[in-house]
């Protein structure tokens, strides 16, 4: 059986034991039909793995006990915050659930001039199931770190502020146009002016693309315009295409040094 592995909170190693929420303790007894004994892996989302036993099933609680505490894995060789506009359900939950797997670290969802959606105030179930999409996404590919998931905002908020608040190294937008630029060589000079691990945000337009007034308003903020190729994506294609080339041209470029 393949390596079980679920994200849990508040993982004390000190107390020898974990406590898993209805849930997943759920999941564990009724969808898996793990048994007493069986080892499976908890995560604390933040990078460090834990083999634990399943201890005897209660009638209201799991719990298991600690076998093992893992070394802190190792992060994706760049962090992508991928700024995307919020649109319909099924097309959000799927990029949350692509863009988990792919390799996304921070999700922000936000309202422009196109989007289908245009309020920034979402229900707490709504937020509760995405962040259970981004968690499950995040077990079934193995991921160490957990995504985060913030609460929509004005794309103009975000142009006005990103760099400084979110501490990225630079802003991409994907676009089309004369005007974009080649995504690769831009990657390329980042690597050599960036020391550190770099943290770069990634941005997609809505199904109608980018205003006029948002694209000026990138130019003024020195976001960087590029290209995905000759063709024209899906909104919700571009939304996993863009960090997959990004994480592709880094993966390659660090496994040939």
């Amino acid at each position: 059986m393949a390596d079980q592995r679920f994200f849990l909170q508040d993982i004390n190693p000190q107390s020898g034991s974990v406590n898993f929420p209805r849930d997943i303790a759920h999941q564990i007894m009724h969808v898996l039909r793990l048994q007493p004994g069986d080892q499976v892996t908890v995560l604390d989302g933040e990078g460090r793995a834990y083999q634990v036993r399943l201890n005897p099933f209660g009638a209201e609680q799991l719990t298991a006990t600690i076998d093992q505490v893992g070394e802190k894995e190792i992060d994706l060789p760049v962090h992508l915050t991928l700024f995307f506009p919020l649109t319909k359900r099924e097309k959000v939950e799927w990029i949350l659930q692509k863009g988990t797997e792919v390799g996304v670290s921070v999700f922000r969802p936000f309202i422009s001039d196109r989007s289908l959606v245009k309020t920034t105030i979402l229900q707490p179930n709504k937020i509760q199931r995405w962040e259970a999409i981004i968690r499950e996404a995040a077990e079934q590919s193995g991921r160490a770190f957990l995504p985060e998931l913030s609460q929509p905002q004005a794309l103009s908020h975000i142009v006005s502020s990103a760099i400084d608040q979110y501490g990225l190294d630079a802003a991409l937008v994907a676009a089309v146009g004369e005007s974009t630029g080649s995504l690769g060589p831009l990657l390329d000079l980042l690597l050599k002016n960036i020391q550190a691990k770099p943290a770069l945000g990634l941005l997609i337009g809505a199904e109608g693309g980018f205003s006029d007034q948002e694209l000026a308003l990138f130019r003024t903020a020195k976001f960087d315009l590029v290209s995905l190729g000759q063709t024209i994506l899906r909104m919700e294609t571009a939304a996993i295409v863009f960090p997959a080339l990004v994480l592709h041209h880094f993966f390659d470029r660090f496994h040939s040094k």
